[in-house]
């Protein structure tokens, strides 16, 4: 094994990628960068494919390879005031990802196999994922969460659960990658899968992995604990991640493109299993500049959103919450196509 040091961080502008597309509900990882790892190029439209997403079948998590990251539970990190059926928003995973990130989803794993998420859903997202976490050891059924993220340095995906690593070193063994080490931790990396890195953090059961350049940007602000999503109080992504509420998929982004509304910071959305059990509820949350903004755009956002829904979708309640405007939505399963038009 070797070891390699980094001197100097260098801080990276914001995001440089968008999901490629997203319904937000069937299936597995966006399209990505690229970097190196197998997956394709973040498609053109960027942001625009949330939006467009329920008249498609590609999600934030289906789509071509996707760079994934199995992910540490971080012990420095800011609690996230999010609660999910039986707990929180996974703090270790969010943790890690960078303050630059321009998007994030997070996949709970457990409740979409456990069947809150519609079968459809349940169906694709395993599709998605099985063989490309087999490829490196790592199975469904073990899993918590999936975070994915695209951030100055790259998409990153943070997945957290039951890990075995040996299995996972032999796997990496296998397909020719090469063992090292960076900033203290153990990083696979240049080997014959869609994987560019990987980096193995034994002993919190969790993983990462990406392009080289998103995994090392993970690991020195993990050695550092310093730029890190949580610790800032006023990033756009994660205040909406803090207000969406629970679900079964939970996402935050930039911006609200394909919304005709002025001061709009960031968007996203939370997927959960409604009241009737036939029923997805959705809760979306934009985030305006100032409380002003809000209230006076709230008519215009119910309107966009009351043209371009689906028919079968139900808007229950649309109101501003200081500078949100927080959106309520209902659907039976069989007509979901995601959260956004």
């Amino acid at each position: 094994m070797t070891s390699r040091e980094e001197g100097e961080i260098t801080e990276t502008g914001g995001g440089n990628g968008e999901p490629a597309a997203a319904d937000g509900g069937n299936g597995g990882p966006a399209a990505t960068d690229g970097g190196g790892n197998g997956g394709p190029a973040a498609t053109g439209g960027g942001i625009g494919g949330l939006f467009a997403a329920g008249r498609r079948k590609i999600l934030l998590w289906a789509g071509a390879a996707t760079l994934i990251v199995v992910a540490v539970v971080v012990v420095v990190v800011v609690v996230l005031l999010v609660l999910v059926r039986g707990g929180s928003l996974p703090t270790g995973p969010l943790g890690l990802l960078p303050d630059d990130v321009s998007w994030v989803v997070v996949s709970d794993v457990e409740l979409i196999m456990a069947g809150d998420a519609t079968d459809d859903a349940a169906d694709d997202f395993e599709d998605a994922w099985e063989d490309r976490l087999e490829d490196i050891g790592v199975f469904l059924d073990d899993l918590d969460t999936i975070v994915q993220a695209q951030g100055g340095d790259g998409s990153l995906t943070v997945v957290a659960g039951e890990l075995d690593f040996e299995q996972i070193r032999d796997d990496l063994d296998d397909a020719d990658y090469d063992d090292d080490s960076y900033q203290g931790y153990e990083i696979w990396e240049e080997g014959d899968l869609w994987i560019e890195a990987v980096a193995l953090l034994e002993g919190r059961d969790e993983l990462v992995i990406g392009s080289l350049d998103a995994v090392e940007g993970v690991l020195r602000s993990l050695d550092r604990s310093d730029g890190s999503l949580l610790q800032d109080d006023d990033n756009d992504i994660r205040r909406v991640l803090e207000r969406v509420g629970p679900g079964w998929q939970v996402y935050a982004f930039e911006g609200c493109q394909g919304a005709d509304v002025r001061g709009c910071e960031a968007a996203g959305g939370a997927a959960s299993r409604g009241s009737e059990s036939y029923l997805v509820e959705g809760s979306l949350a934009f985030l305006f500049r100032n409380e002003r903004t809000a209230d006076s755009e709230m008519d215009d956002l119910e309107d966009y959103l009351d043209d371009e829904f689906h028919r079968d979708v139900d808007i229950e309640e649309v109101r501003t919450d200081g500078v949100f405007v927080i959106v309520t939505t209902s659907v039976d399963e069989d007509d979901w196509r995601g959260l956004f038009p």
